[in-house]
């Protein structure tokens, strides 16, 4: 859009607190699905809103959630916010299939079959993060748990085979391993850990920025761009409907 056209747009604020590849590649260069989702979503608007990403830590997100701030959140789940039912925020229709990938060095594989199969195990993980189904287990003892920094740390760590078993969102493990050059090097687990959906999060009193996302997402899921986003990343696109 020109100049003139951004600066008559409303300004819509797109939280973004995934802040790993693919969803953010580089911050600074503004890089990344979160920054090519939200540049389609203001070209799709004729010039009526511009879509601002704004990529912030988790907790910050609560704080601005909790406060009413207008905006909207990409690649949520209803769960990962308290709201199973969708009535505390405006949902959009599912954006992505994604997946939480087990796995292990190529040379020392791990065949993952539920959570009991990682019995007597060490499992590496993301500091902060929730395992559902296994976090039981690590507080039983019947798991250990060693956490890195960073889902690129883990990816690293499995490959070099300095941890055994590992579970990372499928989204940053295919990236990782792509750019670093460790296909031959980590394991996946032919079966995940777990499977969700991602949508768009959106605070409740914007509800002309949410008929707009559902009246615009069909399209773009239908569009080449984002088709060839998907193939990039190894995404199975999710139907909006």
């Amino acid at each position: 859009m020109s100049s003139q056209v951004r600066a008559s747009a409303e300004t819509v604020t797109v939280w973004v607190y995934h802040n790993f590849p693919p969803f953010v590649i580089d911050e600074d260069a503004r890089t990344g699905m979160s920054f090519d989702l939200a540049e389609m979503l203001t070209r799709r608007s004729g010039g009526r809103y511009q879509f601002d990403v704004v990529v912030l830590p988790r907790q910050r997100l609560n704080d601005q959630l909790a406060f009413g701030a207008p905006g909207i959140v990409l690649w949520a789940n209803p769960l990962w916010f308290g709201d199973a039912d969708r009535v505390n925020y405006r949902w959009s229709n599912p954006l992505l299939n994604d997946s939480n990938d087990v796995i292990s060095p190529r040379t020392d594989p791990f065949t993952y079959a539920g959570p009991t199969s990682l019995d007597g195990s060490m499992l590496v993980g993301v500091k902060g993060h929730r395992y559902p189904d296994v976090d039981h287990l690590v507080t039983a003892g019947r798991v250990e748990r060693m956490d890195v920094s960073s889902e690129a740390a883990l990816v690293q760590f499995i490959a070099s085979g300095r941890g055994n078993i590992g579970i990372v969102a499928h989204s940053a493990a295919v990236y990782y391993v792509q750019s670093y050059g460790l296909k031959d090097q980590v394991h996946f687990a032919p079966a995940p850990h777990s499977t969700y959906q991602r949508f768009i999060l959106v605070q409740p009193k914007l509800t002309d920025v949410h008929a707009f996302i559902q009246e615009t997402l069909p399209m773009i899921a239908q569009s080449e761009d984002w088709r060839a986003l998907l193939d990039l990343h190894e995404f199975v696109g999710a139907p909006t409907q």
